[in-house]
């Protein structure tokens, strides 16, 4: 049902449109809004992957740091 009422809605805004000859310019006007969205969505994925990406990389490193013996071997003293 909220379909058909936002299809109703969207009808009667291209009707107006056309009646007062600017019917390009409410597409213009939410093609421009989904262009931002889309470019700040994608902005904030890279850069979570970014993020991602380095924290991924800390432990790594932490985990082969903790690979290394935590004391020196014994040299040459076989008993």
């Amino acid at each position: 049902m909220a379909d058909l009422r936002g299809s109703r809605a969207q009808s009667r805004l291209e009707k107006a449109a056309r009646e007062t000859g600017n019917a390009g310019l409410h597409y213009e006007v939410e093609a421009r809004a989904v262009r931002e969205k889309i470019a700040r969505l994608r902005a904030l994925r890279i850069a979570k992957e970014t993020a991602d990406k380095s924290a991924a990389a800390g432990e790594d490193a932490n985990r082969q740091k903790s690979v290394l013996p935590s004391r020196p071997l014994s040299r040459g003293t076989a008993s």
